[in-house]
């Protein structure tokens, strides 16, 4: 990362908004667990007494359903906190040392903001995976056009990180731990992008090409390389196009809804919950990380498209999961009617039956 760039990093106060975060995260799972409590209230009971073994019983098959995807977020969490505890830096020079001890007074548990976009690149490629995995040959929330226009910004990256090095990131959990992320997104985004069709290729084409022309007219000026920071902004605002993607996939898509059932339906909420929180760390370093400094600028607008990019893709991915979220509320009870009144049914059609005398 350019000396420009820690500069504008080290004039960043963020250790007052991390807390803030925090603390308006821990109140929104607080009020989510209040209104699936008020809105299902006996759900998990009956359905864990329904199996003869009380809410332990419920929670160890949700652990057993999503073994894969918990083991993933286990290893990832405890490589960045083995990383961390390292504290070794990537990529400093003697000129930045300065620099980077200012930075890690502002950030003490992290040591660098570049620790978020770390992360993002470890849980967004977990995402892949699950998807990949658990698909089954049959669509997904990253699928289609969403699916191919990731892989565009994926390919981006990749020739970013062939072309310059200035767009590495520091820090412990820096250096080629999130460049072998991005770069294993790549082929796991081709297999998402099998059996799309012609009309979304020629569309997600369309939206790549775009993507590209809004990256050469609004440029940061981190590798002096109009290229390699055209390259930055266009894998970020496809990144955006994607996102938008994804969140029509949720509205207008039946087959990946509530319709998808098994493995297919465990990737899906893995997927709606992993989403925001990975944009989330993102949105939280473009807009509190990355002050606006007016030397880092080449062409346009790159500040306003990193940040109100970043805030809108952390919009769409939190829409997606919230119409998911209300659908699966909504759906459950008319689950349970049906239910009740199929057990009637049967008891009925027993009684019914032709009664043999011997």
């Amino acid at each position: 990362m350019s000396s420009a760039l820690v500069n504008a990093l080290r004039n960043s106060t963020s250790g007052g908004n991390l807390f803030e975060c925090a603390i308006g995260l821990f109140v929104a799972v607080v009020v989510l667990r209040l209104e699936s409590t008020r809105r299902m209230p006996n759900a998990p009971q009956q359905h864990a007494g329904s199996e003869g073994g009380g809410t332990t019983t419920a929670y160890k098959k949700f652990f057993q359903q999503y073994a894969p995807e918990v083991t993933g977020l286990v290893a990832t969490l405890c490589l960045a906190v083995a990383l961390r505890a390292h504290g070794a830096f990537t990529h400093v020079s003697s000129e930045e040392t300065a620099a980077f001890e200012s930075i890690m007074r502002e950030w003490p548990i992290l040591l660098t903001a570049d620790t978020l976009l770390s992360m993002q690149a470890m849980l967004r490629l977990l995402v892949f995976i699950s998807c990949v995995l658990r698909a089954g040959g049959g669509p997904t929330m990253i699928s289609q056009e969403a699916a191919a226009i990731s892989f565009g910004a994926a390919l981006g990256r990749a020739a970013l990180i062939a072309r310059s090095p200035h767009y590495m990131l520091d820090g412990p959990v820096g250096g080629y731990l999130p460049v072998a992320c991005e770069l294993l997104s790549v082929p796991f985004l081709a297999l998402l992008c099998r059996g799309i069709q012609q009309r979304a290729l020629m569309a997600s084409a369309l939206t790549l090409a775009s993507a590209a022309w809004i990256g050469s007219r609004n440029r940061l000026s981190l590798a002096d390389d109009a290229v390699a920071d055209g390259l930055f902004l266009f894998a970020h605002t496809a990144e955006m196009l994607a996102a938008f993607a994804y969140v029509s996939r949720a509205l207008l898509s039946d087959d990946v809804g509530l319709g998808a059932e098994g493995e297919r339906s465990m990737s899906l909420r893995f997927a709606h919950v992993v989403m925001p929180l990975q944009q989330c760390m993102a949105a939280y370093y473009f807009l509190v990380a990355f002050e606006y400094a007016p030397g880092l600028i080449a062409a346009g607008h790159p500040f306003a498209i990193l940040q109100i990019g970043g805030a809108a893709q952390l919009g769409a991915y939190v829409a997606a999961a919230v119409l998911h979220l209300a659908e699966y509320l909504e759906s459950a009870p008319s689950q349970e009617a049906q239910s009740a009144v199929a057990v009637p049914q049967h008891a009925a059609a027993a009684v019914a039956m032709p009664r043999h005398v011997f």
